[in-house]
């Protein structure tokens, strides 16, 4: 309606023009974009003497007619920008070309909406389906990471407690380790179990880029489907201080500053958070009778075994800004946890004394320098070592129930253990990009991991398992092209990928005794893509990628973790054609009404889609295992609303249909390959959610537009409908279902002395719905989280 109403005014106008131009013989033609070269149709030009205009047609262009020998004013003016008048003298008969770029409006916006606005219009001239997350807009909630992420659209976060629990985060279909993590571009996969997004505080974010698909050559990753890379603070100098508290004596604190010298470049950087939780709420169980081994009726219980903590430190040291590096970056990072585990993979088992920690050391090293040797050739690199130390423990010889009651046992509450699986990844990751003009580039990227396990049990300590190597090599080589015209941007790309693999298998033998063997496994794998965006309009953006894809087995995977999840040798890499069409609009109602509306199609067909596969008759081993086929149908909208800088609201729904194609199953071992039926081909893979959704609304008072002293209310809701997660199709009335889900959602914050003191509260499950995720693990009810904030950005 907006684009035939200027198509009506640019009629009316051109009309007039014709009237009179008996008496106008000289013109001013031009163009007229923003600061990025994007086109701003409907851009208003007028004649200030005469009160005569008209607008610029869909490519920014615009022609006026005034009269000769004459001296006038034009104003050019556009919605959310800063208004341009040009002074211009005219000769007789002169066509004069005058192009103007138009700012955006500081006064018309504040300073955070500038600040998003920009960085999400830079990320959508790349042809990439994102999200973009200003994370400056959350650091008073004292939130983390992970439910951040899961008001996004296209994304659901599946946690099997409260904090410091084990999650599953899901981005369009993919799952899991099909969905890689990064922070600064670092892959953050193997850091450890403290180093999850479920510990890292929002307030070291910068912001939180999603991409939905194919990913930037920069990232250089074998992701399936997906990625989200956290960018950091780069303030030069500022102190960021918080501390929380909350239900199930829940404590979250963090200290973040930075400090540059400005005279010599040189540069520190601390990122530090601390975490604690009793996760004592309550549950519906049915306890077992220790003497009889029955069920007893449901009945609420607390969770009593299930004290999480966890603390990271991270140093970064070096300079900015010199001739040969922009930055050079020398870090440490410090983790570790201490974790009480209450329950196996489902809550029919439940453990009072099995426990694990973790502690990880961390070495990094990061440089980078824009034209090094030339101009427009870019170089980044990024180097760690992970040094990491899991321990399991369960060595009490006793069985709990629900209601914490406990018989003895004769050896422990699962399996005696203490084992120890000390972990080394060498990483790195190289990217030169080349501009060959303003209009084209290329990219190449290579990715270099090396891990290697040890593994010892002192109540085993001569066990076969601990005696075979386990490791993984993984090289992958990147090659991108780019090109950037006027209002199209696209990429294509090739990837090389390469596995070395080094693990067991274990069997019976003829004489019933278990076999070990040595493996050695090698693959190379070959993808490639593109992705191409183009405005329609000005804010009019269509975007498509298409890409044949790998993802290579993580350890967790292949190895196992030692705790729940079994070693799968023979896993293969899982390969992916993935399909995504997307549509962003956003338009202005009566100016200060800004309306967007987003709206992906996605299509997946997986081979060998490495899934963890659960038995529910043994509710603690698990293991990831090949599915031949799988294929995704999915969609998303995602509808924004803002008036002024006050008032938003948000509603977004994702539905994906997740179909197991594999006819048959095969399964090997050191006697050979056996295939069986698949029950559940055709059929959607169970225990993944297939529709779910959020909505929102927040308003902020503020004393003056300009004002950093405010305060904010708001409201979120998230939706899960029902899912089965075990195949619903195979028996009559299945009860292994999730029930649909709505948890409704509070916060409030104010924020005093223009941002230096900000105080947050938090109410969320207000209703106390039952919440549930993988297998019916059930997740905190009523909960609040009261946040402290101190932040000072010059404090040096």
């Amino acid at each position: 309606m907006r684009v035939f109403i200027l198509i009506l005014i640019s009629i009316f106008v051109a009309n007039t023009s014709v009237a009179t131009a008996q008496t106008q013989t000289s013109t001013i033609q031009g163009k007229i974009t923003d600061t990025y070269g994007t086109p701003l149709l409907g851009t208003t030009i007028l004649l200030k003497e005469s009160n005569h205009g008209t607008v610029a047609d869909v490519n920014g262009n615009y022609n006026i007619q005034v009269a000769n020998n004459k001296i006038i004013t034009l104003q050019f003016s556009y919605v959310g920008f800063k208004t341009v008048n040009r002074t211009v003298d005219l000769q007789n008969g002169e066509i004069k070309t005058i192009n103007i770029q138009l700012e955006e409006d500081a006064a018309a916006l504040d300073e955070v909406s500038i600040k998003s606005k920009s960085e999400i219009r830079i990320k959508r001239e790349e042809a990439y389906a994102i999200n973009v997350i200003n994370a400056k807009e959350l650091y008073n909630s004292g939130t983390d990471i992970n439910k951040v992420l899961d008001r996004t659209s296209g994304v659901r976060v599946r946690q099997n407690g409260g904090l410091g629990s084990d999650f599953t985060f899901s981005l369009n279909g993919f799952s899991g380790r099909q969905v890689k993590f990064f922070l600064d571009g670092i892959p953050i996969d193997n850091f450890g179990s403290s180093l999850t997004l479920n510990n890292y505080p929002v307030n070291l974010a910068k912001r939180i880029e999603i991409y939905k698909g194919v990913l930037p050559i920069s990232l250089g990753s074998d992701a399936l489907g997906g990625a989200v890379n956290i960018v950091t603070r780069d303030d030069a100098n500022y102190l960021d201080a918080s501390y929380g508290f909350g239900a199930f004596n829940t404590h979250r604190a963090s200290v973040n500053l930075a400090y540059t010298n400005p005279k010599n470049g040189f540069t520190a950087k601390l990122i530090s958070f601390y975490n604690y939780s009793d996760n004592n709420y309550k549950v519906k169980v049915r306890p077992i009778d220790l003497q009889t081994n029955q069920r007893l009726p449901e009945q609420e219980v607390e969770r009593f075994h299930d004290d999480y903590e966890s603390a990271t430190a991270q140093v970064e040291i070096g300079v900015r800004d010199k001739p040969y590096a922009d930055k050079l970056l020398l870090g440490f990072i410090a983790s570790g946890n201490d974790k009480q585990i209450q329950t196996g993979v489902t809550m029919n088992q439940v453990f009072g004394a099995r426990t694990s920690n973790s502690r990880a050391l961390i070495p990094t090293l990061k440089y980078s320098k824009e034209n090094l040797f030339a101009n427009g050739l870019d170089v980044k690199f990024y180097g760690v070592y992970n040094n990491m130390r899991n321990r399991f423990i369960d060595t009490t010889r006793v069985r709990y129930n629900w209601l914490g009651e406990n018989i003895p046992s004769t050896q422990a509450e699962f399996s005696r253990t203490q084992l120890e699986n000390k972990d080394k990844e060498l990483l790195t990751t190289t990217n030169v990009s080349y501009a060959i003009d303003e209009n084209y580039g290329l990219s190449i990227n290579y990715l270099f991991t090396n891990f290697k396990r040890t593994s010892s049990d002192v109540e085993n300590p001569n066990s076969p398992t601990l005696q075979f190597p386990q490791s993984l090599t993984k090289n992958i080589l990147g090659l991108a092209y780019q090109a950037k015209l006027e209002r199209f941007t696209g990429t294509a790309f090739a990837k090389a990928y390469f596995l070395n693999a080094e693990t067991f298998v274990s069997d019976f033998n003829a004489s019933g005794e278990t076999q070990f063997e040595k493996t050695n496994s090698n693959t190379d794998n070959y993808g490639f893509g593109a992705a191409a965006s183009y405005f329609i309009l000005p804010k009019l953006q269509a975007k498509t990628s298409y890409e044949h894809t790998y993802r290579l087995p993580q350890p967790t995977e292949l190895l196992g973790d030692g705790l729940f999840t079994t070693r799968n040798s023979n896993l293969k890499p899982e390969t992916s054609d993935n399909l995504n069409i997307g549509v962003k609009y956003e338009f202005n109602v009566v100016e200060v009404n800004t309306i967007s509306v987003e709206a992906n199609y996605l299509l997946r067909k997986s081979k060998d889609f490495i899934r963890l596969d659960q038995s529910v008759s043994q509710p603690v081993a698990r293991q990831f295992v090949n599915l031949g086929d799988v294929v995704t149908n999915g969609f998303e909208i995602d509808v924004q609303y803002k008036y002024k800088s006050n008032l938003r609201a948000g509603l977004n729904l994702t539905y994906q249909s997740i179909i197991d194609k594999q006819e048959f199953l095969s399964s090997s071992n050191l006697g050979g390959t056996t295939q069986s039926p698949n029950f559940n081909y055709g059929f959607k893979v169970p225990n993944i959610p297939y529709l779910y959704g959020n909505a929102n609304v927040d308003y902020t008072f503020k004393k003056s537009e300009n004002s950093k002293s405010q305060f904010n209310i708001g409201y979120s809701l998230n939706y899960v409908e029902e899912y089965f997660f075990t195949p619903n199709q195979i028996g009559a009335n299945n009860q292994d279902n999730i029930p649909m889900q709505l948890s409704h959602n509070l916060r409030a914050g104010y924020s005093l002395a223009d941002g230096k003191f900000n105080i947050s509260l938090a109410l969320d499950n207000i209703t106390n719905e039952d919440l549930f995720d993988n297998y019916l693990l059930q997740k905190p009810g009523r909960s609040f989280f009261l946040n402290l904030r101190y932040y000072i950005d010059k404090p040096f």
